[in-house]
């Protein structure tokens, strides 16, 4: 009798480890695996298997980087009722755009958001769209960024044909680009070069080769590096766009701003290719919708995003000068177009390019 009982209590406490031991395989909590990554990304609801997307950007929550995850999250979340999540990370909580595009192509990271200059690391050809004055104006961006244009497609393309474990899901922007500095007043590249500035660059050959044409003098590091260098002096100039640079608060330090309108800025949505194979194929078209609305819709609000940000910078006591000699800047790079295209690969591109903004 006392040997049956044994049998039995080891029977039971068998069954009670095995049950325990399933749950933990298939359940994980919202947001994924605590370091971002997407190993299963499944949890269990009152209705059914709920796939966590994880997705990361450098910037913070006031940033139309985060905001186009924001509406992503909000446009899927939707469409899918509930059965698809998204978890942000944002604040280079799981790195810089680089660390987490790698971490997106090994599949810990589901998707990740990455300016142009920085994905062109990876797709040489995007280092065509770090050539200042690409676009003619906002609305030629702005139609060039549509998911039917040639030029959108065309990206697409190229970044699955670099065969990386990732692909283009979205367009995103931080607006257009200006230059900020902590020295004087910059009108022309002349003054750019008399003052003898220091500029953070992103890590791109394209980029170092039109500000040492302007004038500056370059070097490269993470944006969240910027307000830190000027301080200590190891910068003294950056370029990006307004809201970027009121939330990093480069105005702190650096209260001269030119608006050079330079670039309407490029950036990309980036997905890993295991997220696909993840996730049910029944949810794989509300998500690819979900993300094509999102970036459509956060270049749509940036004239007026970018508005608010610059009257911020005006409030805080930014000099602003808008009477900039844009077309001197242009003429000094006249030649980089067609020299950038051809060592990129990227004609195809240019032509594009070139043709969306035609008449």
């Amino acid at each position: 009798m006392k040997k049956m009982l044994t049998v039995i209590l080891a029977l039971a406490m068998l069954l009670s480890l095995a049950a325990c031991g399933g749950n933990s395989a298939s359940q994980t909590s919202n947001g994924g695996s605590s370091s971002g990554g997407s190993n299963d990304g499944e949890s269990n609801s009152g209705n059914g298997v709920v796939y966590t997307i994880t997705a990361g950007t450098e910037s913070t929550e006031e940033n139309l980087y985060y905001k186009t995850l924001a509406y992503f999250k909000e446009y899927v979340e939707e469409a899918t009722g509930g059965a698809i999540a998204v978890k942000i990370y944002p604040n280079s909580e799981l790195g810089d755009e680089l660390s987490m595009l790698e971490q997106a192509r090994s599949g810990n990271l589901d998707a990740v958001v990455v300016g142009g200059g920085n994905l062109a690391s990876l797709v040489p050809e995007l280092q065509l769209l770090s050539v200042p004055y690409l676009w003619n104006s906002f609305e030629d961006f702005q139609k060039a960024m549509g998911r039917d244009s040639k030029v959108w497609q065309l990206l697409v393309e190229t970044v699955a044909s670099k065969n990386a474990s990732v692909s283009l899901v979205a367009p995103t922007t931080i607006g257009s680009r200006w230059v900020a500095n902590t020295k004087g007043v910059i009108n022309t590249p002349e003054e750019m070069k008399n003052l003898g500035i220091t500029m953070r660059i992103q890590s791109n050959p394209t980029e170092a080769a039109v500000w040492s044409a302007f004038g500056a003098n370059v070097t490269n590091m993470p944006m969240t590096d910027v307000f830190t260098a000027m301080q200590q002096g190891v910068v003294d100039a950056v370029e990006n766009s307004p809201e970027i640079m009121y939330n990093y608060k480069i105005h702190e330090n650096a209260k001269y701003f030119s608006v050079t309108e330079h670039n309407w800025y490029f950036a990309s949505v980036i997905a890993g290719d295991s997220m696909w194979d993840r996730i049910p194929e029944e949810y794989h078209e509300a998500v690819k919708q979900a993300f094509l609305d999102a970036g459509e819709k956060i270049i749509e609000i940036t004239p007026e995003t970018q508005q608010v940000a610059i009257d911020k910078l005006e409030e805080e006591g930014a000099i602003i000068t808008y009477d900039v000699d844009k077309e001197a800047f242009k003429s000094m790079i006249s030649d980089l177009y067609e020299s950038v295209a051809a060592e990129n690969g990227a004609e195809a591109l240019l032509a594009a390019c070139n043709a969306s903004q035609a008449g």
